[in-house]
């Protein structure tokens, strides 16, 4: 495997994990990744607040290594419903209908996002980039619903943060569906 695909990988690896560690020890340039894709800053300032990469050997598998930055974005995407469920829905803050309405399908949107991340990584095994890639495109398409949803009503939101999530989840599922393309 070559180097810029090794480094490409690791470099989309270490962008997915949000805020676990602020040091890496060897970290490769991802200049020529990160430009390529939708968001940028976005690939840039999660590079540098990430640490999969260390555990992660240089040869490791193209397909390996998406497998895990899919499983993050799950968990990232469940962090997203469960905050969505517990701080808003089931929160102490009163909704009027129609915001709790448009909360819980956005949570809706979340969970079915997750549900074709798991698709994508079945594809990924099996190799189907076909699947890949449309499994990928309908994942970011909830987490766009979801987005749309919250915007509609985003003046009587009680509290912008969880709007910022399902942004920051869009993004980080654009930028992989980025790659998804660059990578197949």
């Amino acid at each position: 495997m070559n180097s810029f695909t090794n480094n490409a990988a690791l470099a989309l690896s270490f962008f997915i994990c949000l805020s676990f560690f602020s040091t890496l020890t060897a970290a490769p340039d991802i200049t020529p990744l990160c430009e390529r894709l939708k968001h940028p800053d976005l690939c840039f300032s999660s590079y540098k607040e990430s640490y999969l990469g260390r555990y992660l050997p240089d040869n490791a598998p193209r397909r390996a290594i998406a497998s895990i930055i899919i499983k993050i974005i799950v968990n990232n995407a469940s962090d997203v419903s469960r905050n969505l469920k517990t701080t808003v829905l089931e929160g102490p803050v009163p909704l009027t209908p129609e915001v709790r309405a448009k909360y819980g399908l956005c949570d809706q949107d979340v969970v079915s996002a997750m549900k074709e991340l798991d698709k994508v990584r079945t594809a990924m095994e099996s190799r189907n980039m076909k699947s890949e890639k449309y499994d990928m495109k309908a994942a970011v398409g909830f987490v766009v619903t979801c987005e749309n949803e919250l915007k509609s009503v985003e003046a009587q939101l009680p509290d912008k943060k969880q709007f910022n999530e399902v942004v920051a989840l869009k993004e980080l599922l654009e930028n992989v569906e980025d790659l998804v393309r660059l990578v197949g």
